[in-house]
């Protein structure tokens, strides 16, 4: 872990340097007021005249006036340093899930993902920042006060200096439980993250069933796991700095003890005595604040080690092609050859040896029962999910080989459940093609079916849709989603029972208006609505992850099979519907 912590500083190496230089200035001056401290004494012990001492005072104040300036540079370099690094490694983190695969984000909780990428980053910059400079600082006032010290009086140093090897032992075995909490801690932020995430998202749905009291009571209790593991960390945090103060405070009186005998010894001068202890005074704060300093460095640590479990996930489809684009967009058949797909995890096969030939132009619909792999064929063909190499080929050219970027400017795919952006309709519908004119966005619009409603939105096309577009109806979002998808001009046209919420004789015209515009290019269509099947060159149907029945409308009624079987079915729930 710590490889990932000095790659991410390593740009910004320069910045450290300079920040130890001011560090070692700011001390240097710090070190040089006990010193000062002892020339006054011994000035007055001399009776020296009061310009002298005076001289001394002075000297003092200005060195202080120095360090301070001096402390202030050392701390903007070094904490600026700290934001810009974590700046780079929030920026490499959200680049990073925007190219992982659906099937990453299938197995991890959102509300995880955003802890790690807002609280274990402040724990980052916290590292980096303050934990760096105090580290940098402590080492450099021991460095210098234990060499002062020294000078004055070796045998006192050693006396003060007992008690540190005890300190450094118990300092060391204490971080690894600090580690191993500070990761519980943040394991469990990310859980609360998550319910309270997943609440909020469902909000609608918590109500409707009256889970209120539920909910929050499930929310207190994740709440009371992580008080009460965030209160072990501070236990064990709070007897790391009292253990310190309290060895600190004991390396004082040994020094008072054994250095008051000295002076009256006559071993050592009362000036030195004084300028040794204002030395190992100012050793005491850095002693103190080492617990604190192991604190932050485990924390980040595990921080880091959170962060790095996301940058080390590997894309299910290859990076170098996310956004590729080169060549021409893909305008051809579809062939399918012996395609066998399992989702990760999946003991049985969503897809088992499928083989399909789709004609350039034509327009094929997609029917059969809830899981037999009428979805997971789109998806495999909109590269959503990775399809294993040659299995699927579009225009004669291999589908797991293309830059997929390529492959997604040449597809416009609209999944069942359609996902609006808190923002405008506009940017929502122009999100493929930001620079559209308002011309093309007029005619995208009008062939998803949208133009009337825009006259009972307030602002048009500048309304703003609200979260996941929910101040709109299911079959306003639809459109939307259809209209986003028809602006990108597509070869390949990829509807996943996209008109489900639009009523039948709006779902028919919005398909006339398709057939007619789409002429020539090729178009894969679920659906339920046997209205809408009827119209398609060629109707296949799937069960349990195979075509079992591939034919037209006429054709596969007159086989009275599956089709046949689903047809009837969906006669008779028709007259139940109007009986009712």
């Amino acid at each position: 872990m710590r490889g990932q912590l000095l790659e991410f500083a390593r740009p910004y190496r320069r910045r450290f340097l300079l920040g130890v230089l001011l560090l070692v200035l700011t001390n240097a001056f710090t070190l040089l007021l006990p010193w000062l401290l002892r020339g006054a004494i011994a000035a007055i012990e001399r009776g020296a005249a009061a310009a002298v001492v005076g001289w001394y005072a002075t000297a003092m104040i200005a060195a202080a006036l120095v360090q301070a300036v001096i402390r202030t540079g050392s701390r903007l370099t070094i904490l600026g340093a700290s934001r810009h690094i974590v700046f780079d490694i929030r920026n490499r983190f959200f680049a990073h899930l925007e190219r992982l695969g659906a099937s990453y984000f299938d197995s991890h909780r959102t509300g995880d993902i955003m802890s790690r990428g807002v609280n274990d980053l402040l724990l980052l910059r916290s590292l980096y920042g303050p934990g760096v400079l105090n580290l940098l600082n402590t080492a450099l006032v021991f460095t210098g006060g234990v060499a002062l010290m020294l000078s004055l009086d070796l045998t006192l140093t050693l006396w003060a200096l007992a008690p540190f090897p005890i300190l450094f032992l118990v300092v060391s075995l204490l971080s690894r439980r600090v580690f191993a909490q500070s990761v519980a801690v943040q394991e469990q932020l990310g859980a609360l993250s998550t319910r309270a995430q997943e609440n909020l998202s469902g909000i609608q749905q918590v109500k409707a069933y009256v889970q209120e009291e539920r909910e929050a009571a499930a929310f207190r209790e994740l709440g009371a796991e992580f008080r009460r593991r965030s209160l072990a960390m501070a236990t064990l945090r709070g007897l790391m700095l009292a253990l310190i103060a309290g060895f600190a405070g004991l390396g004082t009186l040994v020094v008072l003890f054994v250095g008051g005998q000295h002076v009256l010894a006559g071993r050592m001068t009362f000036a030195d005595f004084v300028a040794f202890n204002a030395t190992l005074g100012l050793l005491a704060w850095p002693t103190v604040a080492l617990g604190w300093i192991v604190n932050v460095f485990q924390r980040g640590v595990g921080a880091m080690q959170r962060i790095q479990e996301v940058l080390a996930a590997v894309p299910d489809i290859s990076p170098a092609g996310e956004t590729g684009a080169d060549g021409p967009p893909l305008d051809g058949a579809i062939e399918i050859r012996g395609l066998t797909f399992r989702f990760g995890g999946a003991q049985g096969a969503a897809l088992t040896d499928l083989d399909l030939r789709v004609e350039r132009g034509s327009r094929v619909a997609i029917v059969g029962e809830v899981g037999s792999g009428k979805s997971t064929l789109v998806n495999l063909l909109a590269r959503v999910y990775p399809c294993p190499p040659g299995t699927i080929f579009i225009a004669g050219e291999d589908l797991a080989a293309l830059p997929v970027g390529r492959v997604r400017r040449s597809i416009g795919y609209v999944p069942q459940e359609a996902f609006l952006f808190s923002r405008s309709l506009r940017d929502n519908i122009a999100l493929g093609r930001p620079d559209a004119s308002d011309e093309e966005l007029s005619r995208a619009v009008a062939l998803a079916g949208l133009t009337r409603d825009l006259g009972d939105f307030p602002d048009g096309l500048e309304t703003i849709v609200g979260e996941r577009g929910f101040t709109l109806s299911g079959g306003q979002r639809q459109r939307v989603a259809l209209a986003r998808a028809l602006l990108t001009n597509p070869r390949l046209v990829l509807l996943d029972d996209a008109l489900s919420s639009v009523d039948a004789d709006t779902e028919r015209g919005i398909l006339e208006a398709l057939g007619r515009d789409l002429r020539g290019r090729t178009c894969l269509l679920i659906s339920h609505r046997f209205s809408t099947l009827a119209g398609a060159d060629r109707i296949l149907v799937f069960a349990a992850g195979r075509i079992v029945e591939d034919g037209t409308h006429a054709d596969l009624l007159a086989r009275d099979g599956i089709y046949a079987r689903l047809f009837r079915r969906h006669l008779l729930q028709e007259r139940l519907e109007e009986v009712s």
